[in-house]
């Protein structure tokens, strides 16, 4: 019930913070706490892709994903391919794919947000999500489109 209410208190503030930054929440559990890093930083881009933003959140052995591409104009189709969640035992090198998530692509529209449920994972090991934002203008003669590859923060989930 505690973890809930944190999960809860962690959204509010997600939807009420007009300031982008760094949050360090602790869930309460019988075991040490868990540490859930939120990080969200909108990046400048040049070309289709104005701001494109990626991160991960835990709670006990579960990771979530939330992203956001923004485009300079309304376009054909835009949003998230190759999506990985990818662990690694230190947190720094040797990360392998634990997980292949479908693209999740959106069509005329101006942004895509993506809010993925929660994914099941092994504790014990530092996690993060790879992809690629990606947008198609509209057009008539060979339109363009950009792919910007992203790598969130890094988290740990425990035993």
């Amino acid at each position: 019930m505690k973890l809930l209410k944190h999960t809860v208190l962690i959204c509010t503030i997600m939807l009420l913070s007009a300031n982008l930054g760094t949050w360090n929440v602790f869930a309460e559990e019988t075991t040490p706490p868990v540490e859930t890093t939120i990080v969200t930083e909108n990046m400048d881009a040049a070309g289709l892709i104005m701001t494109y933003s990626l991160q991960i959140t835990c709670s006990p052995k579960k990771v979530s994903i939330s992203a956001n591409t923004l485009g300079t104009e309304t376009m054909a189709k835009i949003g998230f391919k190759n999506i990985e969640i990818q662990r690694s035992s230190n947190g720094s090198s040797g990360w392998t794919k634990e997980l292949d998530l479908s693209d999740d692509i959106a069509t005329n529209t101006l942004v895509h947000d993506k809010v993925s449920e929660k994914h099941n994972v092994a504790g014990g090991y530092y996690y993060r999500v790879k992809l690629d934002h990606y947008a198609k203008e509209t057009g008539w003669f060979f339109p363009s489109s950009q792919s910007i590859t992203n790598y969130s923060n890094v988290i740990w989930i425990p035993v």
